[in-house]
């Protein structure tokens, strides 16, 4: 296993970057209460199957949208349900406040808009 490197030189290289890329994913919301969609504690897990028999991403598909409409917002608004009241955490502030020091890229696949200084309080 390779080793991290220590606390001073990120600083250090973060301090003289000219920009950043953070790559990041659903565990970075998790502490503000968000559920993630798989994994430990996920809402939708590989066995998992809807009330109606079938895996949650063709519930949302737009496929089931055209076809059976109530389906799909019967998930769509369990979704909601779990996030709502959720706030950026630690993680967010972080990301939020290197965006104002270095021209910083976040990569993810959230849709929580918590990255973005606004949202985090900045």
């Amino acid at each position: 296993m390779t080793q991290l490197p220590d606390l001073a030189r990120v600083v250090e290289r973060i301090h003289h970057a000219r920009r950043i890329l953070v790559i990041t994913g659903a565990g970075v919301s998790a502490d503000s209460g968000l559920p993630t969609y798989r994994g430990f504690g996920g809402l939708y897990n590989d066995d998992a199957r809807t009330d109606e028999g079938m895996p949650i991403e063709e519930a949302l598909s737009g496929h089931t949208l055209a076809r059976a409409p109530q389906i799909t917002w019967k998930y769509l608004a369990q979704i909601e349900g779990n996030c709502r009241g959720a706030k950026p955490n630690a993680a967010h502030r972080l990301l939020a406040a290197l965006e104002e020091r270095v021209p910083t890229t976040v990569l993810t696949q959230n849709i929580d808009g918590f990255t973005v200084p606004q949202a985090a309080g900045i």
